[in-house]
């Protein structure tokens, strides 16, 4: 799909959104798009107002600029692709109830000091990551907290994130069954 860039008028009605004032109308894209940015940051700090300003800029059509902008005001989210944080207010969807319910009960179990299930590592694509996690199981098992937390991870792929998560829950479970 072939993304087409945002007019100068697309960019206004964005900026309005951050402004209480009136917007004049700018006389280029280019322009229209120097005041957003500049509203976004003030409106969400320097830092995120640039990523958030990429992943608004670069999308297909309006609607889906509108749609991102939406979705940085309301929940916070800069990642083009992130899922947004629903408010309380707001009933989550009914898959994701079924995701966050399971995370949250295998959390709620790690805090009353239950150790987590390790991850399972059974398929080839975890296999170079199976002596990580057999040692961070035996960690565990140990009931050795400070090696636990002292134990790197490099979460950069699927594989360690598991680990990561692993582990943090182990250390919840431990320090809650201590206490």
């Amino acid at each position: 799909m072939k993304t087409k860039s945002l007019t100068a008028a697309q960019i206004d009605t964005l900026a309005q959104r951050l402004s209480e004032t009136p917007i004049e109308a700018s006389t280029s894209a280019k322009k229209a798009g120097d005041n957003f940015a500049r509203l976004l940051a003030a409106q969400i700090g320097n830092d995120r107002a640039a990523l958030a300003f990429t992943s608004i800029m670069t999308t297909a059509t309006a609607e889906q600029a509108e749609a991102r902008l939406t979705l940085v005001l309301d929940y916070s989210n800069t990642e083009p692709a992130g899922e947004p944080v629903p408010t309380e207010a707001e009933e989550p969807k009914a898959a994701n109830v079924l995701v966050i319910g399971k995370r949250q009960a295998i959390l709620d179990q790690a805090r009353s000091g239950v150790l987590p299930q390790a991850p399972d590592f059974s398929k080839p694509t975890h296999a170079r990551f199976r002596t990580k996690l057999a040692q961070i199981v035996a960690l565990a098992e140990a009931g050795d907290i400070a090696a636990l937390q002292a134990f790197e991870i490099n979460p950069v792929s699927s594989s360690p994130k598991a680990m990561a998560r692993y582990r943090d829950l182990c250390v919840i479970a431990l320090m809650s069954s201590n206490s």
